[in-house]
């Protein structure tokens, strides 16, 4: 990802809003510097989504970082957002991208992540038990509501 895709970025961020947390470009520029992967999904050219991940000691600031800092150390990859374009979900894209994420993983132990129950995004939950992750914790969102916190263990 470079500054030359943060307007597809945005876009597709603004099209999964209520599913993922709001990004404007400053925000966006800061988290590629610091994320451990900040990559287009390119298809035919074209942007088609987007991942960012975050590894433990980064300048990170989300609420889940922490509880995941404190329950696991530093043996954890936090997938902090995975955006495919509307158009194509149910592709096989999103698993293509959590195989290369989590192969990326298998050195901390684990991947992480957080999906949000408010409105509850079943696809998301549905997506991320049947590729093995389980619920841990829940945690209170900013505006109240509690969020999923879930790991796949990826040791050998």
């Amino acid at each position: 990802m470079t500054p030359a895709d943060y307007g597809a970025v945005l876009a597709l961020n603004n099209a999964a809003a209520g599913l993922v947390d709001p990004l404007g470009a400053d925000r966006l520029d800061w988290l590629r510097l610091i994320a451990a992967h900040a990559a287009i999904i390119d298809l035919d050219g074209k942007p088609a989504g987007f991942v960012l991940t975050f590894t433990p000691g980064s300048a990170y600031d989300g609420l889940e970082f922490d509880w995941f800092t404190q329950t696991y150390a530093n043996r954890f990859l936090l997938i902090e957002r995975i955006v495919v374009a509307t158009e194509h979900r149910r592709e096989g894209i999103g698993s293509q991208v959590y195989r290369a994420i989590e192969r990326a993983a298998k050195p901390f132990d684990r991947a992480v992540t957080r999906v949000r129950t408010h409105p509850l995004d079943d696809g998301a939950l549905t997506f991320h038990t049947t590729r093995g992750y389980i619920e841990i914790g829940k945690q209170p969102l900013p505006d109240g509501t509690p969020a999923f916190l879930l790991t796949k263990e990826l040791a050998d």
